[in-house]
């Protein structure tokens, strides 16, 4: 079932909503105007086409717009004075006819409506029902645009995208100024109508004044535009003259009355919005999806940083492990090994723990396996101080001064994690030589001599299989290595020993992976943009079916 222009306009209202968590800060001011202008703009006029026409007057910081509201009315119902800022919460006239609708929440959504005096509050505005005034018109007395006070600039520029016609207020003296052009050319960049109200015109300079104002609107893009001159002139009770005002007057009254003509302005303002709201939410996505894309790579390269990390840990020179009084050790144990006589060796080992339990010893081989675990426990521990730090310099251009950040890795946990690795792998190590001998057929011997040589053995080929022993340890270390070779090709052969070093070193590597993961998961965690990636894509979908639908 194909989509209605309420449909897509709905569904794309919803879908910003849902994704503005998810746009970056830079993108995310032209998601809230496209939002804006399809709840002010959009669906009112494709739900309700016959919908009051709403006009704005703006302008800049003392031009006289309430004052020319109060003069078109005949009454005072908006306030002017010399303080500045003069307009604070805008106020919003209209016919009783249309009270109902002003006040619902079909129109300026986010500001609250009431009636009467109100109060200086920016999220507000007031409705003021007037008798005489035409049921399908209703005026807005805006903040202004170059206000000192940041509220009273949001909340005119917000009021001026809602509307359908805009009427400029100005003064002799100020209508070339930069900021009231910006606002205007963008008015005509959407189709907007404007209409121009120049006020305070000294005498006899008004067709001077008139002529340059429309050269200057012609060559900004506006095009033909309605210019009024109001001559500079006493007020009578803070309004101008009937006189003085009746050209903008007639021109209101007109479109109040003439529906062919509001038509034809309401379908301008809808296009411009329409196509304003799709512009902004293209270049919000297109900053959204830009965002994602750097903390994917982020999160890539913080997965690269495990990848290399654990692979340092498998392939890291064999020094900080085999160095110094263990690799003695592992020699004299290697050394002393007599696969011959593993039975009697397996019954002496057994009276040595015997002994050595007693006296608070550990036998040799499970001293040296200690060492060895011990030793890549440290070498883990080093791999996740470095690998934290690399992670928090890949996610810092992209997170910034995120809490998170400043945290530092608990040492002691750190080290409890390499432990456990470390006996994982060691644990792994013993479980492959159990399956290559059950395979091979010397598992008897095994566990008649005792698996922990052979496990060391294994352990120890893994460590020196990049070599890095230099000075005066490659002596030691070098004897260890070999003697390792000895011990495992005198049971399995030297093909299957080769297998046997590579399967042990994957495995340090996986389990290394792993546990990097870990550590390095709070930062990752912070990286990962997946329920957002969700939200950007019903964003994308919402917005080819607007462009289609609405085009």
């Amino acid at each position: 079932m194909s989509l209605t222009a309420v449909d897509a306009a709905r569904s794309l209202t919803h879908a910003l909503e849902e994704s503005l968590s998810a746009i970056p800060d830079g993108s995310r001011g032209d998601a809230q105007r496209a939002l804006r202008r399809l709840q002010d703009v959009v669906l009112p006029r494709l739900e309700d086409a016959d919908a009051p026409v709403l006009v704005v007057v703006g302008g800049s910081t003392g031009s006289g717009k309430s004052t020319l509201v109060n003069s078109l009315l005949g009454r005072n119902v908006s306030r002017a004075g010399a303080v500045r800022p003069t307009t604070r919460r805008p106020v919003l006239i209209c016919s009783p006819q249309q009270r109902d609708w002003f006040m619902s929440d079909r129109v300026l959504p986010r500001l609250a409506k009431s009636e009467g005096s109100g109060g200086d509050s920016l999220d507000a505005i007031t409705i003021t029902v007037e008798e005489t005034l035409w049921p399908t018109v209703g005026i807005i007395d805006a903040p202004d645009i170059d206000s000192v006070e940041d509220g009273n600039r949001r909340l005119a520029s917000e009021l001026l995208d809602g509307a359908d016609l805009w009427v400029f207020v100005t003064t002799a003296a100020r209508y070339a100024d930069a900021v009231a052009w910006r606002h205007l050319e963008e008015a005509g960049s959407r189709g907007l109508r404007v209409a121009i109200v120049l006020n305070r015109v000294p005498v006899g300079a008004a067709e001077e004044v008139r002529e340059d104002l429309a050269s200057l609107a012609r060559q900004r893009g506006l095009g033909e535009v309605m210019i009024v001159t109001v001559e500079e002139q006493p007020l009578t009770e803070g309004r101008l003259p009937v006189e003085a005002v009746a050209p903008i007057g007639s021109f209101l009254e007109s479109i109040g009355r003439d529906s062919a003509e509001r038509a034809a302005i309401v379908r301008r303002s809808l296009t411009g919005a329409v196509s304003s709201s799709c512009e902004e939410s293209v270049r919000a996505l297109d900053g959204a999806r830009a965002c994602q894309h750097a903390y994917e790579q982020a999160g890539e390269g913080i997965e690269q940083i495990v990848v290399s990390r654990a692979r340092e840990v498998a392939s890291t020179s064999s020094d900080d492990v085999l160095r110094g009084e263990v690799s003695a050790r592992i020699a004299e144990v290697l050394g002393s090994w007599d696969m011959t006589r593993t039975i009697s060796r397996f019954m002496s080992g057994v009276t040595a723990r015997i002994k050595g339990a007693l006296r608070g010893e550990a036998a040799p081989d499970i001293q040296v396996q200690r060492d060895l675990t011990g030793g890549l426990a440290a070498r883990l521990a080093d791999q996740y101080h470095q690998a934290w730090a690399d992670a928090l310099r890949t996610a810092r251009p992209v997170l910034g001064s995120a809490p998170a950040l400043a945290l530092f890795l608990n040492a002691d946990e750190v080290s409890e994690r390499a432990r456990r690795t470390a006996q994982e792998w060691t644990a792994e190590v013993t479980e492959i030589i159990r399956g290559q001998a059950e395979s091979s057929h010397v598992s008897g011997r095994l566990l008649a001599g005792g698996i922990n040589v052979v496990t060391i053995s294994l352990m120890v080929s893994v460590f020196a299989m990049t070599g890095g022993i230099t000075g005066l340890e490659v002596g030691v270390a070098g004897a260890s290595a070999a003697l390792s070779q000895t011990v495992l090709e005198s049971y399995f052969g030297e093909r299957t020993v080769r297998s046997l070093a590579q399967q042990a070193r994957d495995a340090l590597e996986r389990l290394a992976a792993t546990s990097l993961s870990d550590v390095v998961e709070p930062v990752s965690a912070l990286l990962d943009r997946s329920d957002e990636g969700v939200r950007l894509d019903a964003l994308e979908q919402a917005l080819g079916d607007a462009r289609e639908v609405l085009a």
